[in-house]
């Protein structure tokens, strides 16, 4: 085991950047040293790590085997590090000069993000936010990201992510009212019998009903897939595709209306709002206020 009195910890911050970056130049850019430096730096930490970490190409650097495996423990220990350092400070919303990254699913965006601007423009004006899309490989997503906003979170990583429920909801079925098959009853073979249009982001939860379909020997035909929820509707109105909804968002959009919605049937699946985060992050001052004003939106609505 490496003694740590003999171990300078900013070589892990050095590592990381060049990881992040994928060259010395890049690396030196982001935290602020020459590239020499960077390169002093890189030489010191092969030395203890008894690896060559990483390799030279046309474009950078290029990680060994060992610093992938290495790369995961410490983002999470420079994150825990982080996070006790920032907890002897105080957050001051109406003071705050700071930016917030968040994924946000389409179904979510369209009644939370209005009520957030309108409350923040008067708590926390100096409060800024990125919504990202779900998009980014869930490797590294959060790397970038401080919380996600989501419908039916898939398989989290129990250990590093955590998720508060924040509203559930009826999930429906959409299709025209003049669909040939408008007449029949919404059955599991219906459901899967006829053509889907769905949203390419993985935030939706719809393997759960994937996997309630394969149980019951049923499977999709996706024919049409596309990036955001707000295509849906009039692709529906116009085709003979079905689609899926929370039933919340007839309230929001009112292309919606003209359409017919039989609730989804498959009885064990349960879609909610969920709110999920990085354990790294779970006592920073910020984030432990943004969740709460997240959890605050979801209350009104809920009422």
């Amino acid at each position: 085991m490496v003694n740590l009195r003999n171990f300078d910890l900013n070589l892990l911050v050095i590592f990381r950047a060049i990881m992040a970056r994928g060259s010395i130049a890049g690396a030196a850019e982001e935290i602020g040293l020459s590239p020499s430096a960077v390169s002093h730096a890189l030489a010191r930490l092969r030395v203890m790590l008894n690896d060559e970490l990483f390799f030279r190409t046309a474009d950078g650097v290029c990680p060994t085997d060992r610093a992938r495996e290495l790369s995961a423990d410490i983002e999470r220990g420079l994150g825990f590090i982080s996070t006790a350092i920032s907890l002897q400070h105080q957050f001051v919303p109406s003071e705050a000069k700071r930016v917030f990254t968040m994924q946000v699913a389409d179904y979510v965006s369209g009644f939370l993000l209005p009520r957030l601007a309108e409350r923040l423009q008067v708590e926390a004006p100096g409060v800024s936010f990125d919504i990202l899309p779900f998009s980014i490989s869930p490797e590294s997503v959060w790397d970038r990201v401080d919380m996600q906003v989501r419908l039916t979170p898939g398989r989290l990583q129990p250990e590093m992510v955590r998720s508060q429920r924040l509203l559930a909801d009826e999930i429906v079925v959409l299709m025209r009212r003049d669909h040939p098959r408008a007449n029949d009853p919404m059955t599991a073979e219906l459901y899967a019998e006829l053509p889907h249009v769905k949203l390419s982001q993985s935030a939706t939860g719809t393997t759960v009903i994937d996997d309630a379909l394969a149980a019951r020997g049923l499977e999709r035909h996706m024919a049409m897939t596309v990036a955001s929820w707000f295509e849906i509707p009039d692709i529906v109105a116009k085709s003979d595709l079905i689609a899926i909804a929370p039933r919340r968002l007839f309230s929001l959009d009112p292309r919606l209306r003209n359409l017919k919605a039989s609730p989804l049937p498959l009885e064990e699946v349960v879609f909610s709002f969920d709110l999920c985060w990085d354990l790294r992050t779970e006592r920073e001052p910020g984030q432990k206020w943004l969740r709460k004003v997240v959890s605050d939106v979801f209350k009104e609505i809920r009422t």
